[in-house]
């Protein structure tokens, strides 16, 4: 006689149904979100939210530059995406590109003054929309939970260790002094 084979915990049981749920309002309300932001930026700029990732990462680089292989680091477009947004940018002015004076076989993106001003504009509309989609939705004490908790993610960090459990109080583990 074989021993029963042990059964794996469904998926969907090793997440639970809560788990299951924060999943899926994570992934529906982000795409919602980024849908609407780009929506708004595109409406009133007729610039797309990939754009702006561009334009916000190379403002935050020193000099607002960056070579082209650390901006595809950093920005949520495909090198071939980043390559054919870059050249837009570039041909419309707010973006340059030339070799690397550290590196000629590298390419840097530098943003104009031009697109500096853009930046602006689309940043006062990005951010408008954050405020109004996002974070007027919680209150300032679920706003920190939530960057906590989200960080966490962006961070990779391991699975948090379940909670510790009580420590056992049954007549035999404990002893007495009676």
């Amino acid at each position: 006689m074989h021993p029963a084979p042990v059964k794996e915990p469904q998926a969907a049981d090793a997440i639970g149904a809560a788990g299951l749920e924060a999943w899926r309002n994570f992934v529906v309300a982000n795409s919602r979100l980024m849908r609407e932001l780009d929506e708004e930026l595109r409406s009133r700029h007729g610039f797309a939210l990939g754009d702006y990732d561009v334009l916000i990462h190379l403002s935050r680089a020193p000099e607002a530059r960056l070579r082209m292989c650390d901006l595809a680091a950093e920005v949520l477009l495909s090198p071939s995406g980043l390559s054919r947004r870059v050249e837009r940018l570039e041909r419309a002015g707010f973006v340059k590109r030339q070799r690397a004076s550290s590196d000629g076989r590298s390419i840097e993106a530098t943003l104009t003054a031009s697109g500096k001003r853009l930046f602006g504009r689309l940043r006062e509309t990005h951010l408008r929309g954050v405020k109004e989609r996002f974070a007027d939705r919680f209150s300032a004490r679920e706003i920190e939970r939530l960057r906590d908790l989200l960080a966490r993610l962006e961070r990779q960090e391991p699975t948090v260790p379940a909670p510790p459990t009580a420590p056992d109080s049954s007549p035999s583990s404990s002893s007495s002094s009676a």
